[in-house]
């Protein structure tokens, strides 16, 4: 079997379990050793620790929100329904389409040359239905 590729998160998943092997069983999954004891991983230290990361290696601070519209984008790829994306993220209407005003920058960021233009444009197709049909303006 071929060596897992060092973002697989399985490995991720298994390295975190060896470091912090000597935490309880009934702490949270994501949970980790510190000088007096454990701790919770909480969304700001998440969020906290990714920048770090990320400045380090001259990439931009990103917000936590940034973590949401890329799930979004994710679905949306898939071909999942916009109300289905927009209820399962708990998006307003409005909120939802601010993200995807400027869909042709922010696409490109998610996909890669061999996606098919036609689905891209199925995409964009897909949006601007769900803006008319919530009466949202757009950009």
């Amino acid at each position: 079997m071929a060596h897992p590729h060092r973002t697989s998160p399985l490995e991720a998943l298994s390295l975190h379990k060896y470091i912090n092997a000597g935490i309880p069983h009934s702490t949270p999954l994501f949970s980790y050793k510190t000088a007096t004891g454990w701790q919770p991983l909480t969304r700001a230290d998440f969020i906290t620790h990714c920048n770090n990361i990320w400045v380090q290696n001259r990439f931009p601070n990103m917000p936590g929100h940034a973590f949401r519209i890329s799930s979004t984008t994710e679905l949306l790829l898939q071909g999942v329904n916009l109300d289905i994306i927009s209820v399962q993220g708990r998006w307003t209407s409005q909120a939802f389409l601010d993200y995807w005003c400027c869909i042709e920058s922010i696409l490109p960021l998610f996909i890669s040359s061999s996606v098919n233009l036609n689905h891209l444009q199925d995409v964009d197709t897909t949006i601007r239905d769900f803006s008319k049909r919530h009466n949202v303006l757009q950009f």
